[in-house]
């Protein structure tokens, strides 16, 4: 959008940032859940857009792709010298029992590696950002796997570092077993999974709402 009415039509910058937030203002949904959601968003790229018309021109030219697009929205939420000292050591999140044990449920069923994972297993990999003993774990597609995080950091239930988090601690092998996943391997695969259409993102989504709505009824704080 940007593209086409300031770099293509000449609409004024400030003119166009105004449109693009009170065009989005409202939607269909009317869950708390979804509202909430909604104004986060919403709050986040209205503040890129008001504080940082740099980095927006800056991406625009880069690609409109999700990955493009994260990155930018690293850039402009991260403290620069946090970034620069800091390597993101985890998903920054605490699932309770309950949570993890749908969790389980979820990773087991999509399925999201290679083999079924226990309860205790899923509290290590996503309280203490940790891999079994026994050998890394495999991811069964790459990009099954990416979406079903992306989806979980979508509804606040991790970290939007997790692509981070998951290259810099070596967390998870790609599905030819031959390399951990890096963020590059993540960010292509997901851009490439949101281009096509899969059954298997249905069932995605329904696991990540009942995560979310577990998380809620444990009292968890967002």
């Amino acid at each position: 959008m940007f593209k086409i009415a300031v770099l293509e039509y000449g609409v004024s910058y400030d003119r166009f940032r105004e449109d693009f937030i009170n065009s989005h203002t409202y939607h269909d949904d009317e869950d708390a859940d979804s509202r909430n959601d909604h104004l986060v968003n919403l709050g986040r790229i209205g503040s890129l857009l008001s504080l940082r018309e740099d980095l927006v021109r800056t991406y625009s030219s880069k690609g409109t792709d999700r990955g493009s697009f994260f990155t930018c929205m690293e850039e402009f939420m991260l403290e620069k010298d946090l970034r620069i000292r800091t390597r993101f050591t985890n998903f920054e999140c605490h699932l309770t029992a309950r949570v993890l044990k749908v969790m389980t449920e979820a990773v087991n069923d999509i399925p999201l590696f290679k083999r079924n994972l226990t309860v205790n297993e899923i509290d290590a990999l996503f309280n203490d950002c940790e891999t079994p003993s026994d050998g890394p774990l495999v991811a069964n597609r790459n990009e099954v796997f990416v979406y079903f995080f992306s989806m979980l950091h979508f509804h606040s239930v991790i970290s939007d570092r997790y692509q981070s988090v998951i290259a810099d601690r070596h967390l998870v092998l790609s599905s030819s077993g031959r390399k951990y996943l890096t963020r590059k391997d993540l960010s292509t695969a997901l851009s490439h999974f949101e281009t096509v259409d899969s059954p298997i993102k249905a069932r995605i989504d329904r696991w990540v709402v009942l995560v979310k709505k577990e998380m809620f009824q444990s009292g968890h704080d967002f």
